[in-house]
């Protein structure tokens, strides 16, 4: 791989710009990748691959991978985070690029209402599974909170994606 630090800096701005702030903390060390749900399930490009892929300037390479709409935002990659990465807002952050620049899978476009009707894409009551791990049952995210999810909806009404008329 040739790199090419001009791609690098340009993949770190546009990320950053969608809400990425931390991707620049990144150590690699799979904290994230070893508690998410997506990873989990198969999907190539979430959490430390994304990131280690933007870090080395692989903006362009991935816009057409679904990968990172396989998030569903449980936010546990950034509960676990050593670093303070706040690895779903990065996976976020190019899902909102994929977003601008209309290059999502069409298998997203469930997901997609399905977050702007509960704040996530994909859903599952997490009070049992948090507290046997010790955590508080409820995720601090929008699925408890109806004043985040009006912000979803807010945004999502307002982007690229709510002029495609999906929601």
């Amino acid at each position: 791989m040739i790199i090419d630090q001009n791609k690098i800096d340009e993949t770190i701005k546009i990320i950053k710009a969608n809400g990425g702030h931390g991707i620049q903390k990144c150590v690699q060390c799979g904290a994230c990748s070893a508690v998410c749900p997506g990873v989990k399930a198969g999907f190539p490009l979430l959490c430390r691959a994304l990131i280690k892929d933007l870090l080395n300037g692989l903006l362009e390479e991935n816009i057409e991978n679904s990968s990172s709409w396989g998030c569903q935002a449980c936010n546990r990659c950034t509960e676990v985070c050593p670093q303070g990465v706040r690895p779903q807002e990065v996976v976020f952050a190019f899902r909102r690029y994929q977003a601008n620049e209309l290059a999502f899978s069409t298998s997203s476009v469930t997901s997609q209402m399905n977050l702007y009707e509960t704040g996530h894409a994909v859903f599952t009551d997490p009070k049992e599974a948090r507290r046997k791990v010790g955590l508080p049952e409820e995720t601090p995210t929008s699925a408890f909170n109806e004043a985040a999810q009006q912000e979803i909806r807010t945004l999502m009404d307002n982007s690229p994606m709510g002029e495609l008329g999906l929601f």
